[in-house]
């Protein structure tokens, strides 16, 4: 009777898709386990993390770890709700222990003794999807989120590095039905928005490869005497070439602050480089006049 009415509530809760859970293609496993909780859709088991409260909760029925079901999509990749992966925590009722990052589920359990088991350093990322922490270093309470609204292209490359160290190094499981995949295991808008912001980040990052070849880092010294001093040689900015340029500030479109490059003398008229003050335009290095800098900073800030 607790099953029938089980069944009847997750099939109220999703009416609106039932088509879509009717044909979906899933296959079950039974695995008798000693007795053991179900963990419900409750407090007791997280919820979609990072998901706002008025948002359609993601599909996330009630599991027994007595007799765990495994799904799968029609491809026959496995599927993982969150309660299943919450089973695979630390210090849940199941083993191997599980984490998930972008909605990727590994295997872990090798890492448990150092990392990822009760009395490991990184236990907070097991049994859940914490993607935000593992670039945040935010380890509790919200931080320990799928959400990476707010993270800048620097971040979300970082996090596409992590993906990668787990698909090298730790055994893949299958995807987190939530916020990156649907039910039937086909990608969510999150995740294409992933996607796009992280191919903006390489485009990003291949422009600004162009623009240290063509505006190479400057050199430069100090001393307790001279001060500082920057400089252009033809390896300047670790780019080999067969000219040194002169020492400017130079301003990336839309940017605020400036760093020091060497310019070509065909690039002098450039509307993103100034000069350095006290310095002679067609000289190799420039002195370091660091109170006029400091208000030259504060004067281009207020522009």
């Amino acid at each position: 009777m607790g099953v029938f009415l089980v069944l009847v509530a997750a099939l109220y809760q999703y009416k609106e898709d039932l088509s879509e859970l009717v044909n979906q293609s899933t296959a079950t496993v039974s695995k008798p386990q000693p007795d053991k909780r179900v963990i419900q859709d409750s407090s007791e088991a997280p919820r979609p993390t990072g998901s706002p409260s008025e948002e359609k909760p993601y599909f996330n029925p009630p599991f027994d770890p007595n007799h765990p079901e495994e799904r799968y999509s029609k491809t026959g990749t496995r599927l993982v709700t969150i309660n299943e992966l919450s089973a695979h925590g630390p210090e849940g009722p199941l083993q191997p222990i599980w984490l998930a990052i972008l909605g990727r589920v590994y295997d872990v359990n090798r890492g448990a003794d150092s990392y990822y088991g009760p009395n490991g350093g990184y236990k907070v990322f097991s049994g859940r999807d914490a993607t935000r922490a593992f670039v945040t270093g935010e380890f509790q309470g919200e931080g320990l989120t799928d959400d990476v609204t707010g993270l800048n292209p620097l971040q979300l490359e970082e996090l596409d590095g992590w993906v990668k160290f787990y698909d090298k190094d730790y055994t893949y499981v299958g995807k987190l039905i939530g916020r990156y995949y649907n039910k039937d295991g086909s990608p969510t808008k999150e995740w294409y928005k992933f996607k796009r912001t992280l191919a903006d980040k390489v485009k990003l990052l291949e422009e600004r490869v162009r623009e240290d070849a063509k505006y190479p880092l400057c050199s430069s010294h100090y001393t307790e005497k001279n001060g500082g001093t920057v400089y252009c040689t033809d390896k300047s900015g670790g780019v080999s070439r067969d000219w040194a340029g002169y020492p400017r500030r130079y301003f990336s479109p839309g940017a605020t602050t400036w760093r020091c490059v060497c310019v070509h003398p065909d690039n002098l008229s450039s509307p993103h480089i100034r000069l350095y003050p006290d310095c002679d335009p067609l000289s190799s290095s420039c002195k370091v006049n660091k109170e006029k800098l400091d208000q030259l900073r504060k004067e281009e800030t207020l522009q």
